[in-house]
C-alpha cells in the first residue's frame, strides 16, 4: 500500500519549482541566455583615455565630439579624483583628446552631456556632475572666441536626485532625468525581475526644476529633436523606447508612442539628419556585474533608429530600427553611448578608458 505524499513536501516542491522559475525569468530578461559576438560592418579603431568617455556628443557642422571623461573605476571604489570634458577632431585621420574647457570648475564629475547651438549665440555644454559630498549638479559652459568652453554656471536643485542624463533645450533650460530615488547606482533586484522602476524625468525651466514624468523603469538616456517637438527617453529596465511630443513654448509633454528595444537603451543622439543612434546592454546582469567588477567584460549593442519611417502595424518589424554595431566585450565593455557624424561611429563606455572610432562602410 502507497504512502500518501506529505502536504509539506507538496509545500515545498511548489516552493522549490517557484523559484526554479524565477530564476529563468529573471536570467532570461537579464540577457543570460543571449549570445553576443563582435560585429560591424566597418573597421574601428581605439583612442586611449585617461579616463572613461561615458557620453558623447556631436558638433555636426564642424566634427568635433565632445567627452565626459573621468575615471570612474577609481572614483567607483571611493579613491579621489575630479574629471573634464575632452573633444576629438574627427576631421583628423587620427584624432587625439585634448582639453574641450579652458578650466575645470571645482569638485567636476561629469556624467552625462548635452550641447546646445543656437544662431548668433554662442554653443554651450551642460554636464552632470556627481560630487565628492554626495550632491549633483549641472554645471554650464559658454564657448570662448577661442573655441574652447569656459565655466559659466552652476544649477543645483532638489529634483535632481540621481540624474543620469539631460538634454538642453535653452540657454538655461533642460530636462533630466533621474534614474533612480536612490542613492544605490544599479537598480534592486526586485526592480530587474519586475521589469519597473522609480525614475523621474525633470524638466528645468531656467528658474526652477519640476518633475514632468515619474515611474520610469531606470531611465539612462534622452535626446530632443533640432526643432524640439520631440523627446526620446530610453528606459533599460523595460528595453523601451518612449517618444514625447512636446511644447516648446512651456515644454509640456504628451506622449505619443512606445518602441519596444529588446535590449536594454543606454545614451541616446540625434545626428545631423534626425536619426537616433542608441547604446545598449544586450546582457543587463552582466552589464551589472561589470558595474561592480571592471575585469569582468560585458557586451555592447549599437542601435539605429530612424523616427522618419512609418510606424509598424500588426505586429510587423519596426523597419525604423537597425542592430549596426555588437561587441561581445573585447572591443570595448559595457558600451554606454553611441554618436555619428558622416561615416564615422564613436562608442564610449562606463569604465573602460577608451573610445572605439568606427569607420562605417558605403
Amino acid at each position: 500500500m502507497k504512502r500518501p505524499v506529505k502536504p509539506l513536501v507538496l509545500v515545498l516542491g511548489g516552493i522549490a519549482l517557484a523559484v526554479l522559475v524565477l530564476l529563468v525569468y529573471v536570467a532570461h530578461i537579464g540577457g543570460v541566455f543571449r549570445t553576443v559576438e563582435t560585429r560591424f560592418a566597418g573597421t574601428c579603431s581605439v583612442v586611449n583615455l585617461e579616463g572613461s568617455s561615458e557620453d558623447i556628443q556631436i558638433d555636426s557642422r564642424r566634427g568635433v565630439a565632445y567627452l565626459s571623461v573621468l575615471n570612474r573605476a577609481s572614483v567607483a571604489r571611493g579613491e579621489a579624483g575630479t574629471g573634464t570634458l575632452m573633444l576629438l577632431d574627427l576631421n583628423l585621420a587620427e584624432p587625439a583628446p585634448r582639453a574641450a574647457l579652458t578650466y575645470d570648475p571645482p569638485d567636476f564629475r561629469p556624467h552625462g552631456i548635452s550641447r546646445l547651438a543656437r544662431a548668433g549665440e554662442p554653443d554651450r555644454l551642460f554636464a552632470i556632475s556627481h560630487r565628492a559630498d554626495g550632491s549633483h549638479a549641472v554645471e554650464l559652459f559658454e564657448q570662448g572666441s577661442s573655441g574652447t568652453f569656459f565655466p559659466r554656471e552652476t544649477l543645483r536643485d532638489a529634483a535632481f536626485v540621481h540624474p543620469n542624463a539631460l538634454a538642453a533645450v535653452g540657454p538655461r533650460e533642460f530636462y533630466l532625468v533621474n534614474d533612480t530615488e536612490s542613492s544605490e547606482p544599479e537598480p534592486r533586484f526586485v526592480d530587474v525581475m519586475l521589469q519597473r522602476g522609480h525614475g523621474t524625468l525633470v524638466y528645468f525651466d531656467g528658474q526652477q526644476a519640476r518633475v514632468v514624468a515619474a515611474d520610469l523603469a531606470f531611465p539612462a538616456g534622452i535626446a530632443v529633436s533640432a526643432d524640439g517637438s520631440r523627446l526620446y527617453i530610453g528606459e533599460a529596465l523595460a528595453s523601451r523606447l518612449r517618444i514625447y511630443r512636446r511644447n516648446a513654448r512651456n515644454g509640456a509633454l504628451a506622449l505619443d508612442e512606445v518602441v519596444p528595444l529588446q535590449t536594454a537603451p543606454d545614451n541616446i543622439n540625434i545626428d545631423a539628419d534626425g536619426v537616433l543612434w542608441i547604446a545598449a546592454h544586450p546582457r543587463l546582469l552582466a552589464f551589472q556585474s561589470h558595474v561592480r567588477d571592471p575585469a569582468k567584460r560585458a557586451p555592447t549593442q549599437v542601435l539605429r533608429f530612424d523616427p522618419r519611417g512609418p510606424k509598424p502595424a500588426g505586429g510587423a518589424p519596426d523597419l525604423r530600427l537597425a542592430q549596426i554595431l555588437t561587441d561581445g566585450g573585447s572591443g570595448i565593455s559595457a558600451g554606454t553611448v553611441a554618436a555619428h557624424w558622416r561615416n564615422q561611429l564613436l562608442v564610449g563606455a562606463l569604465l573602460d578608458p577608451k573610445v572605439l572610432t568606427c569607420k562605417m562602410n558605403p
